[in-house]
């Protein structure tokens, strides 16, 4: 199991950077039922609260 942390899923999201999002997608895409990832709620968490105040995002968004 592959821990995703949140600047993990953030690149993977915004798309943003090009380097990190290509290595992000690559990642998320590489992904299976027998070699799943894994999301800890703190990560969840951190990403709502990175999209809402530094991207604008509004809650609908998010």
């Amino acid at each position: 199991m592959i821990g995703l942390e949140t600047n993990v899923l953030l690149r993977y999201i915004m798309q943003d950077d090009a380097r990190q999002s290509l290595k992000a997608t690559k990642l998320l895409e590489s992904l299976m039922v027998d070699e799943p990832g894994f999301v800890p709620l703190v990560s969840v968490v951190e990403l709502g609260w990175v999209l809402s105040s530094c991207y604008d995002l509004d809650r609908e968004q998010v």
